[in-house]
């Protein structure tokens, strides 16, 4: 997770948008994992598929009778009705579909150790020294768990009677506090060359190596949740249905990010114009978020240099309302900080 001194204007769309579909996923656990486990009898009517669908915001997601398929080719009905013992009808999701529908990161994994779903969380595959898996499984927090928060973690581990790691134990601290490493040496934690007392030729070579990996352009057709990247060129300028900003400037020492919820119902387009006014060139990344939890998927990468503006516009897919969130993130490719103006708008229609 990213940390750095945000705008003083908070963003809770995210957040709240994050707490209630939690609260939602509460009422949708599956019924067939229930009906495997639950040894008593089966009220009058049983659990069967249920002919109905499933939307999200007026829009349908999960049709009638719909099935999924298993990796071994299995078929199992997304949606189930359960009749209770008074005759009252009651709608169950199977828990892959419910991952799915709210857009969880991870989506749902089975904790053998602790003998549950797990929402949000996958272990991490132990491997052996010829990279070989272990069938080990890793549960730990630092590694496993999806949480969304907005600090740089680090985690070490105690050493053991042999002197190797204890998998068991781990101390997590965030990016600038100590940290206890397998030696007892305790040390504050930096990334990317940050710190009190950075190293200039460091940071140089870091920048540079970032600047390789980036492209001056961004990659049209790339599609992450609800929005596929365009050429601006592709919006009617004239069809513009709305602002949420207008040349804001942000400005940081390190980085700058802000999350931008777009929605359908002001059109097919989606574009944020990012102003790098930063003495130096910028790194500009825009990333796709997870409803649920802090996964994340990337579009192109680029360098803007600075005084440069870009126009990033993407196509709405509007039967997919939940997965809306654009978050830009945006750091310096030399001395002085970041600093840059964004513009969020959009657009019904094409060219």
């Amino acid at each position: 997770m990213r940390h750095g001194k945000r705008e003083m204007r908070k963003n809770y769309t995210p957040f709240v948008a994050g707490m209630v579909t939690m609260v939602l996923l509460i009422g949708l656990i599956s019924a067939s994992l229930a009906a495997n486990t639950d040894s008593a009898p089966q009220p009058s009517g049983g659990a069967e598929p249920a002919q109905i669908g499933v939307g999200m915001f007026l829009k349908q997601q999960i049709a009638p009778g719909e099935t999924l398929t298993t990796e071994k080719g299995g078929k199992a009905p997304k949606v189930l009705a359960y009749a209770d013992s008074k005759g009252e009808t009651h709608y169950y999701i199977e828990a892959t579909a419910v991952a799915e529908l709210f857009d969880v990161t991870n989506g749902v994994n089975f904790h053998k150790d602790a003998n549950q779903l797990e929402f949000g969380a996958k272990c991490r595959v132990l491997r052996d020294n010829k990279g070989d898996p272990t069938g080990e499984e890793d549960w730990r927090p630092l590694y496993a768990s999806g949480q969304r928060h907005d600090f740089k973690l680090f985690g070490s581990t105690d050493s053991g009677g042999d002197g190797k790691s204890d998998p068991s134990t781990m101390v997590i601290s965030s990016e600038g506090f100590p940290a206890t490493g397998s030696s007892g040496a305790s040390s504050n934690m930096y990334s990317n060359g940050r710190g009190p007392n950075a190293d200039p030729e460091l940071q140089i070579e870091q920048w540079a190596r970032q600047k390789s990996l980036l492209k001056e352009k961004p990659e049209y057709g790339q599609t992450f949740g609800m929005y596929t990247e365009v050429d601006p060129a592709e919006m009617n300028p004239g069809s513009i249905s709305g602002r949420s900003m207008d040349q804001q400037t942000f400005q940081d020492e390190y980085e700058i990010e802000h999350t931008f919820a777009f929605t359908s119902m002001l059109g097919k387009y989606a574009a944020i114009t990012i102003k790098n006014t930063s003495p130096a060139e910028a790194r500009v990344y825009i990333e796709r978020l997870n409803a649920v939890g802090a996964g994340k998927e990337g579009f192109s990468g680029i360098y803007l240099p600075a005084g440069a503006s870009i126009t990033r516009a993407f196509r709405i897919d509007e039967n997919k309302p939940l997965e809306n969130q654009l978050r830009v993130w945006v750091t310096p490719l030399g001395p002085g900080g970041v600093s840059v103006k964004l513009t969020a708008e959009q657009y019904r229609s094409g060219v």
